[in-house]
Protein backbone atom coordinates (compact mmCIF):
# COMPACT_ATOMS: atom_id res chain seq x y z
CA UNK A 1 0.00 0.00 0.00
CA UNK A 2 2.57 2.36 0.49
CA UNK A 3 4.39 1.80 -3.26
CA UNK A 4 0.95 2.96 -4.32
CA UNK A 5 1.15 6.28 -2.28
CA UNK A 6 4.14 6.84 -3.80
CA UNK A 7 3.53 6.37 -6.94
CA UNK A 8 0.70 8.92 -7.00
CA UNK A 9 2.86 11.19 -5.46
CA UNK A 10 5.23 11.15 -8.45
CA UNK A 11 2.57 11.75 -10.97
CA UNK A 12 1.50 14.91 -9.35
CA UNK A 13 3.73 18.33 -8.67
CA UNK A 14 4.92 18.96 -5.68
CA UNK A 15 2.48 20.82 -3.25
CA UNK A 16 2.92 24.15 -2.46
CA UNK A 17 2.94 25.84 1.14
CA UNK A 18 -0.29 27.89 2.06
CA UNK A 19 0.30 31.15 0.96
CA UNK A 20 0.30 33.28 3.91
CA UNK A 21 -1.14 35.90 2.31
CA UNK A 22 -4.24 35.46 0.88
CA UNK A 23 -4.31 38.89 -1.03
CA UNK A 24 -1.33 37.97 -3.24
CA UNK A 25 -1.92 35.49 -6.54
CA UNK A 26 0.59 33.26 -7.95
CA UNK A 27 1.39 35.40 -10.88
CA UNK A 28 1.38 38.64 -8.86
CA UNK A 29 3.83 36.59 -6.78
CA UNK A 30 5.76 35.42 -9.54
CA UNK A 31 5.97 38.71 -11.31
CA UNK A 32 6.69 41.14 -8.60
CA UNK A 33 10.55 42.19 -8.31
CA UNK A 34 12.62 40.88 -5.09
CA UNK A 35 13.06 44.44 -3.40
CA UNK A 36 8.86 44.78 -4.02
CA UNK A 37 8.12 41.65 -2.43
CA UNK A 38 10.68 42.27 0.55
CA UNK A 39 9.23 45.62 1.02
CA UNK A 40 5.56 44.21 0.94
CA UNK A 41 6.16 41.28 3.06
CA UNK A 42 8.06 43.34 5.90
CA UNK A 43 5.00 46.01 5.65
CA UNK A 44 2.57 43.40 6.45
CA UNK A 45 4.18 42.50 9.64
CA UNK A 46 4.96 38.68 8.50
CA UNK A 47 6.86 36.54 10.74
CA UNK A 48 10.47 35.58 9.65
CA UNK A 49 8.41 32.04 9.15
CA UNK A 50 6.11 33.46 7.41
CA UNK A 51 8.48 35.33 5.06
CA UNK A 52 10.64 32.28 4.17
CA UNK A 53 7.35 29.87 3.02
CA UNK A 54 6.64 32.75 0.72
CA UNK A 55 10.14 33.51 -0.72
CA UNK A 56 10.23 29.57 -0.85
CA UNK A 57 6.78 29.57 -2.67
CA UNK A 58 8.16 32.36 -5.32
CA UNK A 59 11.29 30.21 -6.05
CA UNK A 60 9.45 26.90 -6.61
CA UNK A 61 6.48 29.12 -8.62
CA UNK A 62 9.69 30.63 -10.58
CA UNK A 63 11.16 27.29 -11.19
CA UNK A 64 8.72 25.81 -12.43
CA UNK A 65 7.77 28.74 -14.83
CA UNK A 66 11.63 28.23 -16.07
CA UNK A 67 11.21 24.26 -16.92
CA UNK A 68 7.68 24.46 -18.65
CA UNK A 69 9.75 27.11 -20.84
CA UNK A 70 12.20 24.62 -21.33
CA UNK A 71 9.99 22.17 -22.18
CA UNK A 72 8.41 24.59 -24.92
CA UNK A 73 11.64 25.61 -26.39
CA UNK A 74 12.90 22.11 -26.23
CA UNK A 75 9.57 20.82 -28.21
CA UNK A 76 9.87 23.84 -30.51
CA UNK A 77 13.00 22.89 -31.43
CA UNK A 78 12.42 18.92 -32.07
CA UNK A 79 10.31 20.29 -34.15
CA UNK A 80 12.33 22.28 -36.06
CA UNK A 81 15.20 19.79 -36.22
CA UNK A 82 12.40 17.42 -37.66
CA UNK A 83 11.31 19.99 -40.05
CA UNK A 84 14.96 20.14 -41.12
CA UNK A 85 15.60 16.93 -41.23
CA UNK A 86 13.09 15.86 -43.80
CA UNK A 87 14.08 18.73 -45.79
CA UNK A 88 17.48 17.17 -46.15
CA UNK A 89 16.10 13.72 -46.74
CA UNK A 90 14.00 15.40 -49.75
CA UNK A 91 16.86 16.98 -51.03
CA UNK A 92 19.06 14.29 -50.80
CA UNK A 93 16.25 12.57 -52.96
CA UNK A 94 16.76 14.68 -55.38
CA UNK A 95 20.29 14.70 -55.37
CA UNK A 96 20.20 10.93 -56.04
CA UNK A 97 17.10 10.93 -59.00
CA UNK A 98 19.85 13.19 -60.57
CA UNK A 99 22.74 11.26 -60.01
CA UNK A 100 20.85 8.65 -61.93
CA UNK A 101 19.60 10.75 -64.98
CA UNK A 102 23.30 12.28 -65.12
CA UNK A 103 24.71 8.69 -65.43
CA UNK A 104 22.20 7.62 -67.87
CA UNK A 105 23.11 10.34 -69.41
CA UNK A 106 26.69 9.80 -69.68
CA UNK A 107 25.93 6.67 -70.81
CA UNK A 108 24.20 7.49 -73.49
CA UNK A 109 26.77 9.89 -74.56
CA UNK A 110 29.35 7.18 -74.24
CA UNK A 111 27.30 4.52 -76.32
CA UNK A 112 27.25 7.28 -79.11
CA UNK A 113 30.54 8.20 -78.69
CA UNK A 114 31.62 4.21 -78.96
CA UNK A 115 29.18 4.33 -82.02
CA UNK A 116 30.83 7.18 -83.67
CA UNK A 117 34.35 5.58 -83.10
CA UNK A 118 33.78 2.33 -84.26
CA UNK A 119 31.89 4.40 -87.45
CA UNK A 120 34.85 6.19 -88.27
CA UNK A 121 37.22 2.93 -87.74
CA UNK A 122 35.09 1.12 -90.66
CA UNK A 123 35.31 3.85 -92.79
CA UNK A 124 39.01 4.67 -91.94
CA UNK A 125 38.20 8.24 -90.92
CA UNK A 126 41.33 8.99 -89.04
CA UNK A 127 40.57 10.47 -85.23
CA UNK A 128 42.80 12.90 -83.20
CA UNK A 129 45.14 10.91 -80.55
CA UNK A 130 42.75 12.67 -77.70
CA UNK A 131 39.59 11.05 -78.94
CA UNK A 132 40.88 7.84 -79.17
CA UNK A 133 41.20 7.28 -75.01
CA UNK A 134 38.30 4.37 -74.94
Amino acid sequence: MPQEIKRERKNTQAPLSPCPIPDISDDELVSITVRDLNRTLKMRGLTREEIVRMKQRRRTLKNRGYAASCRIKRIEQKDELETEKSQEWRDMELMHEETGRLQEEVDSLRNKYEALRKFAISKKIPLPPELDVL
